[in-house]
């Protein structure tokens, strides 16, 4: 695809991989790159179980996402369908995102000072500088 952004790429790959979670209208992924391979993780995760569970008949009811963003810092992955285990996927991969640059992926923390977000601290100084505070 000419002219792809690597937001668009990102977003073709997921609903080609996954057609089955992302066959509804959802918004699209509002959160940032960092959070990309946890996403695709969590997916991979989602639907191999499914798929394992699901062999000879539907016994764990088909996920399909309605929503994924950021808030407060923090991954939100909102969907139907599932089990238990599938739940604790999803914890999982929400708890990895509070602990990763919503950037870059590499460790970060939530910060505070108005939007709250979950950056390393080359991201978090680069967006202080952004803002204008040049102190840090």
């Amino acid at each position: 695809m000419e002219n792809e952004t690597e937001y668009d790429a990102f977003v073709h790959r997921m609903e080609t991989e996954y057609p089955k979670m992302f066959s509804e209208p959802y918004g699209g992924f509002a959160i940032s790159e960092g959070w990309w391979v946890i996403i695709e993780r969590l997916c991979a995760n989602i639907q191999h179980h499914l798929d394992w569970k699901n062999k000879e008949t539907e016994v764990v009811p088909q996920v399909v996402v309605r929503q994924i963003k950021e808030k407060f810092g923090g991954l939100r992955f909102y969907y139907d369908g599932g089990d238990d285990e599938i739940q604790g996927m999803v914890r999982m991969a929400e708890s990895w995102a509070g602990i990763s640059c919503e950037t870059c992926g590499e460790r970060g923390n939530r910060r505070d000072g108005g939007w709250i977000r979950t950056l390393c601290d080359k991201h978090e100084a680069l967006y202080q500088v952004s803002k204008g505070n040049y102190n840090v």
